[in-house]
């Protein structure tokens, strides 16, 4: 069984990358929302993980994709993380992370976490400026 996804951010991040990537390839089975907001503080962002992880396999494999990297979402589900030895956690969320491991067929949250986090690096790149061709149509989606 394919690892279990938690995605965690700051405001609304989770949430609408998670809705970004339903625009893009459909439903997604065993994704789950931390969404931290102003007044949830460390207590009501531990009390969200511990609302989702209650309701998992003891034995389940988990991976959290986080926004910021010792930001308290990412601080918090590193404390869970040290006590639930299936349980990885990678930062720099984004869309291409988030659709590659729902498409995953990796089976360890380890194995995911590796791979993800390979996705997240090479997704960034500073793209060249190529200006439009007179007579090629105008790209439409």
């Amino acid at each position: 069984m394919r690892p279990t996804l938690i995605v965690t951010s700051h405001g609304k991040m989770a949430e609408e990358t998670v809705n970004s990537a339903k625009m893009i390839v459909g439903e997604m089975e065993n994704v789950f929302v931390v969404s931290m907001k102003d007044d949830d503080g460390l207590a009501g962002t531990v009390g969200k993980f511990d609302t989702i992880l209650a309701n998992l396999h003891s034995e389940t494999e988990i991976v959290v994709l986080a926004d910021l990297k010792g930001g308290t979402p990412c601080n918090v589900a590193m404390m869970k993380a040290s006590t639930i030895p299936t349980m990885e956690v990678v930062s720099g969320l984004n869309l291409g992370m988030l659709i590659e491991g729902v498409f995953s067929q990796l089976e360890t949250a380890q194995e995911l976490a590796n791979y993800l986090e390979s996705i997240g690096k090479n997704a960034i790149d500073h793209l060249e400026k190529v200006l439009p061709d007179e007579d090629e149509e105008e790209y439409e989606e």
